[in-house]
């Protein structure tokens, strides 16, 4: 164990850690609200792909002409681009307020 220790350093562990995203000794309510919003971000996400994807699907199977099929697909792709980002920038923002560590 002498090898993970220097003197004065800290831990090994705790200087080679990934910075913003990795806390080496978490408590187990902190650890308990990474977990949530790390299912929040899979789930929602998920289940705004599939949400969108039925909807687009619609919307493309109603428009018969081609060249306005081919012109709605980056609008499609703008507007889920930017929900997807505001729903895990609203994520983040929900797991900072409830997060019991203070910076």
């Amino acid at each position: 164990m002498s090898t993970l220790r220097h003197a004065g350093d800290g831990n090994l562990y705790e200087r080679f850690a990934i910075p913003h995203t990795f806390k080496p000794q978490l408590s187990f309510a902190e650890a308990l609200i990474g977990t949530a919003g790390a299912f929040l971000r899979i789930f929602l996400g998920s289940l705004l792909f599939a949400v969108w994807g039925a909807y687009s699907l619609e919307a493309w199977c109603a428009i018969q002409s081609l060249f306005w099929r081919v012109g709605a697909l980056l609008p499609l792709f703008l507007l889920f681009l930017c929900s997807f980002t505001l729903l895990m920038l609203g994520i983040s923002a929900f797991v900072r307020t409830v997060s019991p560590h203070c910076h």
